[in-house]
């Protein structure tokens, strides 16, 4: 019998996913920012850095969510990687953005920025494989929803917050180094991360249903992977939908920078935008008592896409202010992508469980990891390398500087159409692409689904008997 969740381990493990936002909302919204217009690297030294280094992800990942998988102790196969990888973690992410980068010049400089992103993409899967995976050691549906929603709740917090706050924290901390303003910030954000992930740990209870005896080799792990085809569907849909979205927020701190002059808009879009999901998530809830999973997924991509239209529409009037209320509907509607990537997950293992005969959570989880990691380089690839295509010039003096310095760099008018291209048609594509992917080819809803849990249920039900059974004979004996 697994303990019940209370309120104080949802709300303490949640506090994970606060941190846990912090490092992987600041590293995707502004390293590129860091190293173009601090660091003075340039688009085409970034693409290709991303390129090999996610390949390098593809195969680490799994890798790191077989040795979780593996891990026996007395506190779980969770809470040690946790602790261990927000340490780890927040090490690395101060080093990346640390006033030794801006000294360092040429080769040096490349070889520095792209060990450290290494390690930082291997030592954020070492927390984000294992945290988000405990949502898959709960027998009780409810309680998996629960615990898979809370933390998304609360880690829109983060979400929300870098991405606004960090324009002003860096002008404010780094006076007129905003090199300086990013240390001192960054250092404050680690901070706090490593302190949720301690209470998030804390919280943590030792959960295990459905696993193997045996530990997984390597092979093992891929053919668990590679036979779960819904899982691999999972995966395409959702590296699709948030490369959308990551686009969006990629370009837009360019785009009102560059189209418009006016980079302090972008703390008003980010805020909007944010306020609309967590609107999405709020209401996650409440629709899923009254809509299936399947229904919110398709809203998620039908209000988006005809927000996209309507926001090019309102740029053409020559006020970026009339956008901001599309906005919220818009990149709000993606808001639920954030808890169904979770919810899809555990219904990933549970279809494994299901066909294989054994549980994989952290294994599984393992690309739940990659989803965000490979949706945020593709992002940056078709970014990086659309502005290298218009002549974009790499800067030192920082993206906040004042504007007649900025000015002291004329970069080419193409710049200005590829950020317009990159705003509004790029996200819309690749957001349809996503949603026709998934009416095609994922089942895990409706009556299918249904089976899969109740043959799951009788299936433990049934060891649970022949297990007492076991125990009750081997007592007798005695």
């Amino acid at each position: 019998m697994q303990p019940k969740l209370t309120v104080r381990e949802t709300a303490g493990y949640s506090m994970g996913a606060l941190g846990g936002g912090f490092a992987f909302n600041l590293v995707r919204s502004y390293f590129v920012v860091f190293c173009m217009t601090v660091l003075g690297v340039s688009a085409g030294f970034l693409m290709v850095m991303f390129v090999v280094l996610r390949l390098w992800d593809a195969i680490s990942d799994p890798i790191v969510g077989m040795l979780s998988e593996n891990l026996r102790t007395p506190w779980g196969k969770h809470k040690p990687w946790v602790i261990i990888g927000a340490v780890l973690n927040a090490v690395v992410i101060v080093f990346m953005f640390s006033p030794v980068m801006t000294r360092m010049q040429g080769i040096g400089l490349l070889v520095g920025i792209t060990a450290l992103y290494m390690l930082y993409g291997l030592t954020y899967t070492v927390i984000d494989v294992p945290y988000y995976a405990y949502a898959a050691s709960f027998v009780d549906e409810r309680e998996r929803d629960v615990i898979s929603t809370w933390p998304r709740l609360v880690g829109g917090i983060a979400m929300i917050g870098v991405p606004v706050l960090t324009r002003t924290m860096v002008t404010t901390l780094g006076g007129q180094s905003e090199a300086q303003g990013y240390f001192y910030w960054v250092l404050l954000l680690m901070g706090m991360y490593i302190l949720f992930a301690g209470i998030a740990a804390k919280s943590m209870k030792v959960r295990e249903i459905g696993r193997r005896e045996q530990a997984f080799s390597f092979k093992e792990a891929w053919q668990t992977l590679r036979q779960n085809d819904q899982l691999l569907i999972i995966e395409v849909v959702f590296i699709l939908a948030m490369t959308a979205i990551n686009v969006t927020q990629m370009v837009a701190l360019f785009y009102f920078a560059h189209v418009w002059q006016a980079p302090e808009v972008f703390d008003l879009f980010m805020l909007v935008a944010g306020a609309g999901m967590a609107l999405a998530m709020l209401s996650y809830p409440l629709l899923a008592k009254k809509i299936s999973r399947r229904k919110i997924f398709i809203a998620g991509c039908m209000v988006p896409l005809a927000g996209y239209v309507l926001m090019a529409g309102l740029a053409l009037t020559g006020n970026p202010m009339f956008m901001l209320p599309i906005v919220l509907f818009t990149v709000g509607g993606f808001g639920f992508f954030g808890i169904l990537t979770s919810i899809f997950m555990v219904d990933a293992v549970e279809y494994g469980e299901w066909k294989l005969g054994y549980r994989s959570e952290n294994l599984i989880f393992s690309l739940l990891t990659l989803i965000g990691k490979f949706s945020g380089a593709i992002a940056t690839l078709i970014f990086l390398g659309a502005m290298q295509l218009a002549g974009y010039v790499s800067t030192t003096y920082g993206m906040f500087a004042d504007a007649a310095i900025v000015a002291q760099t004329a970069q080419p008018p193409a710049v200005n159409v590829v950020l317009n291209v990159l705003m509004f048609a790029v996200p819309p594509v690749i957001l349809g692409l996503a949603l026709l992917l998934y009416l095609k080819k994922y089942k895990l809803h409706g009556v299918f689904l249904q089976q899969i849990t109740r043959e799951l249920e009788e299936r433990r039900d049934s060891f649970f008997e022949k297990k007492n059974h076991t125990c009750g004979e081997h007592l007798a004996s005695r």
